[in-house]
C-alpha cells in the first residue's frame, strides 16, 4: 500500500510516533499533512521545521479531497474519528499507524525492534544513536522527539531500521491487537515484561502471553533478570535467545558498577570473556542493564567491542528520559515520562546513585485514572523514595471518561506510611509548595506522561529568581 499512496493524512499528527513517521514519510517523497489539538506539544518543532502542516480539531471539512490514506492510532477516537468517519465515506484509504509502521519496515535489509513495558524509548533512540555513530546510516523511529539533539525519526539508509514496538493494542477496546504484532523484525530486544496498561491488559500473564506470541521464531535479546523473562529462558532454545544481567546466568554479564554525577562505567563479560570497561552518560542499574542490551545487540550485528564503546559513551539520553533542563544556584531541574510505579523507583534510585548527597524533590503528575487506581499503594511507596512529592491532579487520557472514576491523587497520599507525600488540586498550588520546600543544591524532578513538563519554565524561575535558603 505505501508504494501506491502520494498524500497522506495524519489523525493525531502531534503523537510523538506520528510525527515522527510522518517525518519519514515526507523524506520519503510522500505529501503529509494531518489535524490534531491546538494544544502546545513536545513535538510542535518537529512539524514546523518539516514543513508539515496541520489542521486544529477533527473536522470531516478539514480532510483534503486529494488524500489517498488516513492514518489513525488508538488516540482521539480511533476508528469513530469524526475524519475517518467522512474518508470511509468517501471510500479513501484508512491504516493503523502500527500498521503502517510495519509495512514501511519491509523496505529494509535489517529489521530491529525494541520492546518491553519500561525503558524502550530510552533503549531504542541509544540503538540508533550507536548505529549513526558506527556510520552505517540507519534509520529509526523511536517514542520521543529528539535524542542528543538528534530528531526521534529519520530516513537515511535502508540496511538498518530500529522501531520502538509497543504492546498497547491498535483501537482498544474494540481491537485489543498488540500493536507489535504488526511488526515483522528480524531481532527484538525487551527491556522488561510488565503490566503498564490495565485497560488492556487483566494481568501480568496476559502480558506475557503478547510478548511471547511476538518473539515466536525471532532473533531475541532478553534482560533475564527481569522475575516475567525467566519464564522466556526457560521456553526459547539458545540458538535464538541471548540474555543479559546482573546474575551469573547471563550470556552478558554487568560487574563492577561506578557512578558519578557526569557518567556511569561498568565491566562487561561475554560467556565469561572479559570484554572491557564501558562508560555512559546515563545512570542508574536498570538503565545501565538497557544500555548492555543495546551492545549485546549490535554485538550480535556483527560491530567489536572496541567501536561499540566508543559509539555509545557520548549518548546523553532521549527527550524527557532522565533529561536535564536547568541548571542554576547549585539546583538542578531534571524531567522524565516515568508514569508507572517501577519506573519512579527506577528514576528515583538511578537520582540518589548519581546524587547521593543531595535532596530529589519530586513533582508528579499520575497519568490515567485505571493505572492510578490500580497502582494506588506501588505509587506511594515508589514516590516517597523522594525526600519530598508533589501530587498533582490526575492527567486523564482520551481514551477515558473522568467521571467513571471516583479518585483523586489524595489517594495515592492516604496509601503512604510517610510524611513526605502530598496531594494538590492545582498545579499553581504545586509550584507554591515547591516554592516553599526549596532549597540550594536540591534536584528537582517532574515526573509523568502528560503535560507536567510545561511547568519547567515556572520551576526555572523558582530556581533562577527565588532567594533560595
Amino acid at each position: 500500500m505505501i508504494d501506491k499512496v502520494k498524500n497522506i493524512f495524519f489523525i493525531g499528527i502531534k503523537g510523538v510516533a506520528m510525527a515522527n513517521l510522518a517525518v519519514i514519510l515526507k523524506k520519503m517523497g510522500k505529501t503529509v499533512t494531518g489535524a490534531d489539538v491546538s494544544e502546545e506539544f513536545i513535538t510542535d518543532y518537529l512539524l514546523k521545521s518539516g514543513h508539515i502542516t496541520y489542521a486544529v480539531g477533527f473536522s470531516p471539512a478539514d480532510l483534503p479531497t486529494d488524500i489517498d490514506l488516513v492514518v489513525y492510532s488508538a488516540a482521539h477516537g480511533g476508528t469513530s474519528n469524526p475524519i475517518v468517519l467522512e474518508a470511509e465515506k468517501r471510500g479513501v484509504k484508512i491504516i493503523a499507524q502500527t500498521r503502517l509502521i510495519g509495512e514501511m519496515m519491509e523496505k529494509f535489509k535489517t529489521k530491529i525492534a525494541v520492546c518491553g513495558s519500561h525503558g524502550k524509548t530510552n533503549t531504542a533512540s541509544l540503538l540508533s544513536f550507536a548505529l549513526i555513530k558506527l556510520g552505517v546510516r540507519p534509520s529509526y523511529l523511536v517514542g520521543a522527539p529528539s535524542f542528543n539533539n538528534i530528531s526521534g525519526g529519520d530516513l537515511v539508509g535502508l540496511d538498518y531500521f530500529v522501531v520502538e514496538a509497543d504492546e498497547y493494542g491498535v483501537n482498544p477496546p474494540e481491537d485489543k491487537t498488540p500493536k507489535f504484532n504488526y511488526l515483522n523484525p528480524d531481532y527484538i530486544l525487551t527491556t522488561n515484561i510488565d503490566l503498564d496498561h490495565p485497560d488492556m491488559y487483566e494481568s501480568l500473564d496476559d502480558v506475557s502471553a503478547a510478548f511471547r506470541k511476538f518473539f515466536a521464531g525471532k532473533k531475541l535479546i532478553l534482560c533475564g533478570d527481569d522475575p516475567p523473562s525467566e519464564q522466556f529462558v526457560n521456553e526459547i532454545s539458545h540458538d535464538q535467545l541471548k540474555t543479559y544481567g546482573y546474575s551469573a546466568r547471563s550470556d552478558m554479564l554487568v560487574k563492577n558498577v561506578k557512578t558519578t554525577e557526569t557518567d556511569s562505567s561498568f565491566d562487561l563479560y561475554f560467556n565469561s570473556k572479559f570484554l572491557g570497561q564501558f562508560s555512559i552518560k546515563l545512570f542508574g542499574k536498570k538503565i545501565i542493564l538497557n544500555t548492555v542490551g543495546a551492545i549485546l545487540l549490535l554485538q550480535e550485528l556483527g560491530f567489536k567491542s572496541s567501536e561499540i564503546k566508543q559509539a555509545i559513551k557520548d549518548f546523553s539520553g532521549a527527550k524527557r528520559r532522565f533529561e536535564k533542563i536547568f541548571f542554576a544556584n547549585n539546583t538542578y531541574l531534571f524531567d522524565d515520562y516515568a508514569h508507572h510505579p517501577k519506573e519512579i523507583e527506577t528514576i528515583l534510585s538511578s537520582a540518589r546513585e548519581r546524587f547521593p548527597k543531595r535532596r530529589i524533590i519530586v513533582l508528579f503528575q499520575p497519568h490515567t485514572y485505571s493505572r492510578t487506581a490500580l497502582f494506588l499503594s506501588e505509587f506511594a511507596k515508589s514516590l516517597s523514595l523522594a525526600d519530598y512529592s508533589i501530587i498533582l491532579p490526575i492527567f486523564a487520557s482520551a481514551r477515558e471518561n473522568p467521571k467513571n472514576f471516583a479518585l483523586t491523587s489524595a489517594d495515592i497520599v492516604a496509601k503512604s506510611q510517610n510524611d513526605n507525600l502530598a496531594a494538590v488540586e492545582t498545579k499553581s498550588e504545586g509550584l507554591n509548595k515547591l516554592k516553599d520546600i526549596l532549597r540550594n543544591g536540591d534536584v528537582v524532578f517532574t515526573l509523568g506522561a502528560g503535560d507536567v513538563y510545561k511547568l519547567g519554565d515556572d520551576i526555572i524561575d523558582l530556581i533562577s529568581k527565588t532567594k533560595i535558603v
